[in-house]
């Protein structure tokens, strides 16, 4: 059994009632909430019938941050049929609301048209990159969070080299902090070891939504000049699956950021193997918190209308 099969494994305590453990290895100062949704995942797996050997996908809302230790899970079936399953899954830690996630699931049959519609992005293969090295910047904001321990990079665009944009000696401080610099989009290989050559569909689906839950965030804040002055908690995640493979090592992730306003980020992620067979999309929306600034709770009172018109 791998690290990521275990450390994402639930046990029956109930009727419809499991229990996980949230470890340690997968902490970004709290433990990240594409982790989170694997258990949750997982959860759904163990409540489905036998014949639900595949996930379709999993759209999750992040309520309060998880922390290390035992975290109780509810799965309901809202409908099961032949050919498909819909679960409702909630987390909850020492009474309170962790996440809440509606789990797709079906059979896989060998029927209907196999096609790839979405065709991977050009790119060299991992074998002709070099291992990517996080910018001091980012290293010095959550380089020594245990989670990076888990993933390789080779980038191929974004989040490489140096971050001395240019045009920035004339910009003021405070148009360093909004106006972005280079593009929201972030390409490069990604390989989760701890992950690799699991031959069950559901565990080889947590690899896919770690690995693209990680890259919401840094495709946002990658186009602005550093020191980063704000941080962005996801509120949603959304991961539909296309198709496993298990025996692939890196997986090319392309990953563009849709909208920037209202205090709100949105990010989208695509995977494909070497092979280029297409792996799965995540999207995400994430809240914009500036920790440069005092609080600006006053704001919350005003509407959306009188928001835009100041």
């Amino acid at each position: 059994m791998s690290n990521l099969e275990r450390q994402t494994a639930v046990e029956r305590t109930g009727d419809g009632t499991y229990r996980g453990e949230i470890v340690e290895d997968w902490k970004m100062w709290v433990p990240v909430g594409g982790y989170l949704t694997s258990i949750a995942l997982r959860a759904a797996q163990a409540h489905a019938s036998s014949t639900m050997t595949r996930p379709v996908s999993v759209s999750c809302h992040y309520v309060n941050e998880a922390k290390v230790g035992p975290a109780d899970l509810e799965v309901t079936t809202l409908r099961s049929t032949d050919r498909a399953s819909s679960f409702l899954v909630q987390m909850k830690q020492d009474g309170k609301d962790i996440l809440t996630a509606l789990v797709a699931a079906a059979p896989s049959v060998d029927v209907g048209p196999t096609l790839n519609w979405q065709e991977a992005p050009e790119a060299p293969s991992p074998e002709e990159g070099e291992a990517t090295i996080l910018d001091d910047d980012v290293l010095a904001l959550m380089g020594d969070e245990p989670f990076w321990k888990n993933l390789e990079f080779r980038m191929i665009k974004g989040l490489m080299g140096s971050h001395n944009y240019p045009g920035v000696e004339d910009l003021t401080e405070e148009e360093m902090k909004y106006v972005p610099r280079r593009d929201a989009h972030i390409r490069g290989w990604q390989r989760m070891p701890c992950g690799e050559g699991q031959k069950d569909p559901w565990v080889d689906a947590c690899r896919s939504i770690i690995i693209t839950a990680a890259m919401q965030f840094a495709t946002v804040a990658d186009p602005f000049t550093p020191p980063l002055t704000f941080i962005a908690p996801t509120m949603s995640l959304t991961v539909d699956f296309h198709t496993f493979h298990p025996e692939a090592d890196w997986l090319l992730a392309d990953a563009v950021g849709s909208h920037v306003g209202d205090g709100i980020l949105g990010a989208e992620t695509r995977l494909w193997t070497q092979n280029g067979d297409f792996i799965c999309t995540a999207n995400s929306k994430m809240t914009y918190h500036d920790f440069s600034e005092p609080s600006t709770s006053e704001r919350l009172g005003k509407s959306w209308f009188e928001l835009t018109e100041e």
